[in-house]
């Protein structure tokens, strides 16, 4: 596995470029190896992450090394002051360069998946997510075959290659980003959960990712990077920007479907 990136570092903040296939905590997998656990190698005894990511979501993650740094970026979240901006390899071609997904997400009973979020206008928590397409890409026939088997929405154009979008969630829900994207019949490439069928996490759970898997998903791991946070630095009131480069394979996916 690869290791964290320090993007930037002083007595108040520590950010990394979180690598895919690393979890942040580490509370119901021991057995892996987490960020905290990275950064408290580095001396923070008691890190705080601003911003968690999923463990297969790559990119930037803001860590506060004290409780009043902390305490202020906190504030900063809860008012919406913090902008998370995400890059994302989605299925099919969106009908719109743009647009504004305002849909509440909870929890859902319904999936073998306990973690699994869904759209839920009744009982949902509000969620927002903006999306602009930067790119669109090419995908074979079989590949466009094997997207059909999750058309679920009558506005889904699954099959016709690929899209690359830059995302901004304006709430912090969890899974809000994959959530809205299936939502919007364009899942993420390589999404266990909200890709083509759920069977495929619980398959990796057991057994890892198979060839059989790749045949569907095209990739090991979701193609979603956490490109870049922007917030008040928690002592000089800088606005700051923090930028992670795009991943080895979701560069590579581009490059070869374009």
């Amino acid at each position: 596995m690869n290791e964290p990136v320090v993007l930037f570092e002083d007595a108040d903040l520590l950010v990394v470029d979180k690598p895919g296939n690393m979890v942040c905590h580490s509370a119901s997998r021991p057995a892996q190896a987490s960020l905290t656990a990275w950064v408290r190698a580095r001396g923070v005894t008691t890190p705080r992450l601003l911003n968690r990511l999923d463990r297969e979501t790559s990119g930037v993650v803001v860590v506060a090394n004290n409780e009043r740094a902390a305490r202020i970026l906190g504030k900063q979240m809860l008012r919406r002051q913090i902008e998370k901006e995400y890059i994302a390899i989605c299925w099919g071609r969106f009908a719109q360069p743009r647009g504004v997904v305002d849909q509440p997400i909870a929890v859902t009973k319904d999936s073998m998946v306990y973690t699994k979020r869904v759209v839920d206008p009744v009982g949902g928590r509000p969620s927002v997510t903006e999306y602009e397409v930067t790119d669109w890409l090419s995908g074979g026939q079989q590949r466009a075959e094997t997207s059909q088997t999750f058309c679920h929405d009558d506005h889904n154009n699954m099959g016709r290659g690929f899209s690359v979008v830059r995302v901004w969630a304006r709430t912090g829900r969890a899974h809000q980003v994959r959530v809205h994207l299936a939502w919007l019949g364009h899942p993420i490439v390589g999404d266990k959960v909200y890709g083509p069928d759920e069977k495929w996490y619980l398959e990796f759970i057991e057994k890892g990712v198979t060839e059989e898997m790749l045949k569907h998903l095209l990739l090991p791991r979701q193609a979603l990077h956490a490109a870049a946070v922007t917030a008040r630095h928690p002592t000089t009131q800088e606005r700051m920007t923090w930028r992670a480069p795009l991943p080895t394979d979701m560069r590579t996916f581009i490059e070869e479907h374009r």
